[in-house]
């Protein structure tokens, strides 16, 4: 382990492989990313709920039966719990420690899994059905 006292790694040796010069600046890129793309899915998520005000129930079920607003709801969607579940993770990991981390990376994980999938179903449901 790299805290183990009796280990002969050196100390650059101990960091060279963990935390952020590991894994965040992937971490940071990615959130970057998935910031980028929501922005015009969030301004065409809301038009879309803006144009869907006015009609009724059997209509907003017709016009999110098409292809192209079922789409951009999963999209916004699914880009949305990705940019959540990164941002959960980098929290997790600055704040939380030992045993503790793991589990709420578990969780933070299975959390984002269940709400993705919620998601994907509710917008196949309305588009299937």
């Amino acid at each position: 382990m790299a805290n183990d006292p009796h280990s002969l790694r050196t100390p650059l040796g101990r960091v060279r492989y963990l935390g952020s010069a590991r894994s965040g600046m992937r971490d940071d890129w990615r959130m970057r990313l998935t910031s980028v793309a929501l922005i015009p899915l969030t301004i065409a998520f809301v038009w879309l709920v803006l144009s869907l005000l006015s009609k009724d129930y059997n209509a907003v079920r017709s016009e999110l039966g098409h292809p192209i607003p079922a789409i951009l709801v999963m999209l916004f969607l699914l880009v949305g719990i990705y940019h959540m579940q990164i941002g959960m993770r980098s929290i997790i990991a600055d704040y939380i420690h030992g045993h503790a981390r793991e589990w709420a990376l578990m969780a933070n994980l299975f959390f984002a899994a269940a709400l993705a999938l919620a998601c994907v179903y509710a917008v196949l449901r309305i588009g299937f059905v």
